[in-house]
């Protein structure tokens, strides 16, 4: 039997079912229809849903709660996240994990609440002052809603690292006949806490690529958790060697343990064009491709990269479309250094892209 659904409420339950028991959020378009599901449902299954005052709260409600082991989100669009940037950067230099949702409107600044887009990939990206890694998964249709929230608290609980999930106002915000049963749930992922004896520090590791094990805040061992230059032990320095191999820490432990959560689609038909998409933007390369009978990439990781992965799959064809909903090309621009001159950009803004005009923009090549 097939429910009657939206992509937000997929993300919701996807949240839920991932373990989050704690929700803080402002109400924002096209993230509400996260927000309102998850204040209704999140209390049934012994969690707290919280309505913060503005995204700077929701965001450092989140942060306590993490800090207390507690496995929390949020959720937003491109003008709260601006104002969570800061707290994001704290949890990334902390360690805590939090899941976050972007669900992506026209832009800049207020845009247009309503119209879909798919412009904040690269605020997305870069948004720490260090230039760290931050991972970002993105769902290609409705029905990868649920799967992916559950990836998304996974990489933030395994990694002890802010993770962003997104997606696009077509996506949160349509409403679609799905059938519960057959979508994908992923494994659910704990953090991995410590339960050694003696002194704890909050940031160990022996390789540098090691994700530290966690205590909380209030817990049996003394923990210190700052967005200062610190050794492993929390202890604000940076005049030691240890501290620079601590914050190298923090990009390596990203880079190496994403393998595992590094997701795409691939389509190979042996032609010489491919198209490379994201988000609500692949349901159109999936229809045009079953038309044209064109190759296909659909990243569904979108940072870190697989330099390797991609770098061998291009060098297979002599033109790389990127299509994408925005002004500028944001995946383009992290893809082209991996192009060469084989890159095409194709974008459009205010209205989804439609399978007849990639058809078109194919036929001018």
């Amino acid at each position: 039997m097939k429910t009657f659904i939206t992509g937000g409420e997929l993300i919701a339950k996807g949240a839920i079912d991932a373990g989050v028991k704690f929700y803080a959020g402002y109400p924002i378009t096209p993230a509400s229809v996260i927000y309102e599901p998850m204040m209704r449902e999140l209390p049934k299954y012994g969690g707290i849903a919280v309505g913060a005052s503005d995204e700077i709260s929701a965001i450092s409600y989140c942060i306590g709660a993490s800090l207390r082991g507690i496995k929390a989100m949020t959720a937003t669009s491109a003008p709260g996240f601006s104002l969570m940037i800061e707290s994001v950067a704290y949890a990334l230099m902390s360690e805590i994990p939090i899941a976050i949702v972007i669900a992506q409107r026209l832009g800049p600044s207020t845009g247009a609440a309503t119209t879909s887009a798919q412009g904040d990939l690269l605020l997305t990206v870069f948004s720490n002052s260090g230039g760290y890694p931050i991972p970002v998964l993105s769902p290609s249709n409705i029905e990868e809603s649920y799967e992916f929230m559950i990836h998304t608290v996974n990489v933030s609980e395994k990694l002890r690292t802010p993770a962003v999930l997104l997606t696009e106002k077509e996506v949160t915000m349509t409403r679609k006949g799905i059938n519960l049963n057959e979508i994908k749930k992923p494994e659910i992922i704990e953090r991995k806490k410590f339960e050694g004896q003696g002194e704890f520090k909050t940031y160990n590791f022996k390789e540098i690529s090691d994700v530290p094990e966690f205590s909380p805040v209030g817990g049996k061992f003394l923990t210190r958790y700052t967005g200062s230059a610190h050794d492993k032990k929390g202890i604000l320095k940076k005049d030691d060697p240890e501290v620079i191999e601590v914050l190298y820490h923090l990009k390596e432990k990203i880079y190496k343990n994403m393998e595992d959560f590094y997701f795409y689609e691939y389509e190979e038909k042996g032609k010489d064009v491919l198209l490379v998409s994201y988000g609500i933007t692949s349901e159109s390369v999936r229809e045009i491709s079953d038309l044209k009978n064109i190759d296909y990439l659909i990243l569904k990781t979108l940072y870190p990269l697989n330099g390797k992965f991609l770098k061998d799959v291009f060098e297979r064809y002599r033109k790389i479309v990127v299509i994408e909903e925005n002004i500028s090309g944001s995946l383009f621009f992290l893809l082209r250094h991996l192009l060469g001159d084989k890159g095409v950009s194709f974008t459009k803004i205010g209205f989804l892209i439609s399978p007849s005009e990639i058809a078109k923009f194919l036929e001018e090549l």
